[in-house]
């Protein structure tokens, strides 16, 4: 973990009793969740230990403070993406600059396939939100400006970022509009030096169950052409149930498929199972236990 992260994380630290402490402060807010997995494939192990936090003020002048961290705790590598930003109101909207989240994390959530956080930061480097997949992988920070708009049932924004040590600016424009209460459509249009990247989904709820579909088309590490689908059912309040599917590059090989379940905890802690297989990649085996706040 380079120096710039571990600063963020040991700030955040600091700061993050100030929710239960500063009453009636509703500006001031600290979200995130921590897990600690272990996986299995080949009768090899590995254990992996991620965060993903942020502490937020909201206002005429703000700030945020976050990571993602992944740290691998068996053979590496590590990884740990930092923002840091002041941030300004303008009516609805809200204009961050530094070292700020994507405007593509903070707007669009794409679920871990089968709950794996492993098997998923594989696939992050080269779908949706390259910039901050290839900041991550290479250990780097991403610095620039987002802006976002709420406006009733529509959030939006853009934002322009610089990978430290690398030329070439990435540059992303987010939407989700929530269609009624329990459903919503999102979509990311990303580029870098005349190369984009694009994808489309929608996510549902309804009664017990809840789904989604994500379309990935990107050619700015790489090229990738991807489809992720899910559907879920709530088995009771605590444990829930889900079947996953992806298919990539348009070919049989490709295709992967996975299950998970996940019982959760009153005071937000969890509890999660997980099997992914693929017709070129070995079964892994998933558990894993976590807090959300």
């Amino acid at each position: 973990m380079n120096r710039l992260a571990g600063g963020a994380i040991a700030l955040l630290m600091t700061f993050a009793p100030l929710p239960l402490i500063a009453q009636g402060m509703e500006q001031l807010s600290f979200s995130g969740d921590v897990e600690f997995e272990h996986t299995r494939r080949n009768s090899a192990s590995n254990s992996l230990a991620s965060a993903d936090l942020m502490l937020r003020y909201e206002g005429p002048f703000g700030f945020e403070l976050g990571a993602e961290i992944d740290e691998n705790l068996s053979t590496g590598p590590d990884t740990a993406l930092p923002f840091f930003a002041l941030t300004f109101g303008l009516g609805m909207g809200e204009v961050a600059v530094g070292a700020p989240q994507p405007v593509a994390d903070a707007l669009v959530d794409i679920p871990d396939f089968a709950g794996i956080r492993e098997q998923q930061i594989g696939f992050e480097a080269r779908t949706t939100s390259v910039a901050t997949g290839l900041a991550k992988s290479l250990n780097e920070a991403l610095y620039g400006a987002r802006f976002t708009m709420d406006a009733g049932q529509l959030r939006y924004g853009a934002s322009l970022h610089k990978v430290t040590h690398r030329s070439g600016l990435h540059w992303q424009v987010a939407g989700e509009y929530q269609a009624g209460i329990d459903s919503q459509i999102e979509g990311v249009l990303e580029g870098e030096d005349g190369n984009l990247g694009i994808t489309l989904g929608a996510a549902h709820k309804t009664g017990q169950f809840d789904m989604g579909l994500y379309l990935i088309s990107q050619r700015i590490v790489g090229s990738t052409d991807a489809a992720v689908a899910y559907v879920g059912v709530a088995v009771n309040d605590a444990l829930t149930l889900r079947g996953h599917l992806r298919t990539e590059d348009g070919t049989v090989n490709n295709n992967m498929i996975g299950i998970e379940a996940e019982y959760g905890f009153n005071n937000g802690a969890y509890a999660q199972f997980g099997a992914a297989d693929g017709n070129n990649t070995s079964m892994t085996i998933d558990a894993s236990v976590g807090f959300k706040f």
